[in-house]
């Protein structure tokens, strides 16, 4: 009885939610989907395994949806430099191929009229009440 206690105790900090397990899978049989991830450079990989083709069972069913074409492009191959997303439309990578950080143009500041308020006179307005 006196492990389980000890056990416990020690078990009582740790987060058991936050815990991820993955399996680790041979490159070669990697899926080959490249990642946004955090949309620096493209070099994210899929870690799952493949299931038909080069792509695994997620990449692959979000493929077919997307007329057959990852939109990311597949992690042997050129990345795009501006991919297009079907749904949510133009993405910009953070930094170049060769990892180096874009040149951000500013844009200018658009100034927006400050409409005056009108000042309306207190009270309810003439002819609102329910007269019977």
């Amino acid at each position: 009885m006196d492990i389980f206690k000890l056990g416990h105790q020690y078990l009582q900090d740790i987060d058991l939610k936050s815990i991820q397990f993955k399996n680790k899978v041979e490159e070669d049989k990697q899926c080959f989907a490249r990642l946004w991830g955090d949309g620096s450079m493209g070099n994210d990989r899929c870690e799952r395994s493949i299931k038909s083709g080069c792509l695994c069972k997620k990449h692959l069913d979000a493929s077919q949806r997307m007329n057959g074409i990852w939109w990311l492009g597949m992690i042997n191959e050129e990345r795009p430099e501006e991919p297009i997303h079907p749904i949510s439309g133009k993405h910009k990578w953070s930094k170049d191929k060769f990892g180096n950080d874009y040149i951000v143009e500013k844009e200018e500041p658009v100034i927006e009229l400050i409409k005056e308020k009108v000042k309306r006179p207190r009270g309810r307005p003439k002819g609102s009440k329910n007269k019977k």
